[in-house]
């Protein structure tokens, strides 16, 4: 290690809980606070390795809001009508249709940008739900290993992420726990679970307009379950999803779910281990507009840590994917009855206007620019949207980026 090197490291260890820090309420989250440690007992091999950033970084806001403009992969995804209509849906980011699953679709989203290739957001979301957390303690990746002893108890980490899980009840009126019902989750857990198995790429596993691709074959298998309720599947296969997604009226379901996943993914190692680095204040955005009317809104400090944050990811070849409200972008429609549209999207860009800095963001609703709020729109190329800080900030509750 070079005397540079180890200046650097000296210079870091005052920075405790670098990789996940939540500031909420009293009660919030205390058992979530990741990876505290100091970044000189990192071991040499895993600190040091070119493809990855420091654990304990320092974070400064990029003084002059310099431009930068992230290089993202060709997207491969299409609907299933293909891809000669305008704007190409190849063009645009993937649209998630009516799945409530944002969190993957800017996980695999901030994935593709850092591998290269286009990840499938429908794995991101198995893998979230249903991968055996344990698997996690047998990779052999040293920089991973680190990971996980400094987050202490992580299986008890991923546990508690996973409890954020809400189940859809629209064509599902007893609230069953079938894998295509289940809604929401975090960036920062479902990164790093995703190094479970390897990549499955979007051309494998397609996830545009969320299930649509195997609405049919889903259907089916539904009419299967009811039909033959004790239809033969591997229980093994459940083996790691948590309590609230073990059921016998959906085991079979979702377990031959799996299987499909598993045919489909033609799988390919990593380049490099997934390491999520991730500070929020709230643990969603209905937890932050309380905070809002008590009059806690979050300090400057934190304020000014996430966006440094974004800027230290945007600066080192990082697109960090943010916890904010879609009201940001557009008017709540009269039908909508979601007081917070609690939303996730990666960031990939960052360009200064008029004295102010603006982020680009990229949204993965499949809504078009005309439905934005005024202002808004005339800021929109295809789905990818810049935002003020000042805009941005108004609801910003989370910071996540990939080491």
């Amino acid at each position: 290690m070079t005397a540079e090197r180890q200046a650097q490291r000296r210079s870091h260890e005052h920075e405790a809980c670098a990789v996940t820090n939540i500031k909420s309420g009293p009660k919030d989250w205390a058992f979530l606070v990741l990876l505290c440690g100091f970044a000189a007992l990192a071991p040499a091999s895993a600190a040091d390795d070119p493809n990855l950033l420091p654990l304990a970084a320092r974070y400064a806001r990029n003084p002059g809001c310099a431009p930068v403009t992230l290089p993202l992969p060709q997207g491969a995804h299409m609907p299933l009508d293909g891809d000669d209509i305008s704007p190409r849906p190849s063009f645009t980011p993937l649209s998630q249709g009516d799945s409530a699953i944002c969190f993957a679709y800017a996980t695999a989203d901030m994935i593709s940008q850092r591998v290269g290739r286009e990840i499938s957001p429908l794995d991101v979301a198995t893998k979230y739900y249903f991968a055996d957390p344990s698997r996690l303690g047998q990779i052999g990746d040293a920089a991973l290993r680190e990971q996980l002893r400094r987050m202490g108890d992580w299986r008890a980490a991923i546990a508690a992420s996973r409890a954020t899980m809400e189940i859809s009840r629209d064509a599902n009126f007893n609230g069953m726990p079938y894998a295509d019902k289940l809604e929401g989750g975090e960036e920062d857990i479902a990164a790093l679970l995703y190094n479970i198995d390897g990549l499955c790429l979007e051309k494998d596993l397609p996830a545009y307009d969320g299930y649509m691709h195997f609405q049919g074959y889903l259907d089916l298998l539904r009419v299967r379950m009811r039909l033959n309720p004790q239809a033969d599947y591997c229980r093994v296969r459940l083996a790691g999803a948590g309590e609230a997604l073990q059921n016998p009226a959906t085991d079979a379901f979702n377990a031959l779910w799996l299987d499909r996943v598993a045919r489909q993914c033609r799988r390919l190692p990593l380049p490099a281990p997934l390491l999520p680095v991730s500070f929020r204040v709230a643990k969603n955005e209905a937890a932050f507009l309380q905070m809002l009317d008590e009059n806690r809104a979050p300090s400057r400090a934190d304020v000014s840590r996430m966006f440094a944050m974004i800027d230290y990811a945007l600066d080192h070849g990082r697109a960090p994917a943010v916890g904010y409200s879609w009201f940001v972008l557009e008017d709540a429609k009269p039908d909508d009855f979601d007081p917070v549209a609690d939303h996730s999207s990666i960031v990939i860009g960052r360009r200064k206007r008029g004295g102010v800095c603006h982020y680009r963001v990229q949204d993965n609703t499949g809504e078009y620019c005309a439905h934005m709020r005024p202002g808004i729109r005339e800021r929109c190329e295809l789905g990818r949207i810049w935002l003020t800080e000042q805009e941005l900030e108004r609801t910003l509750y989370s910071v996540t980026y990939l080491r």
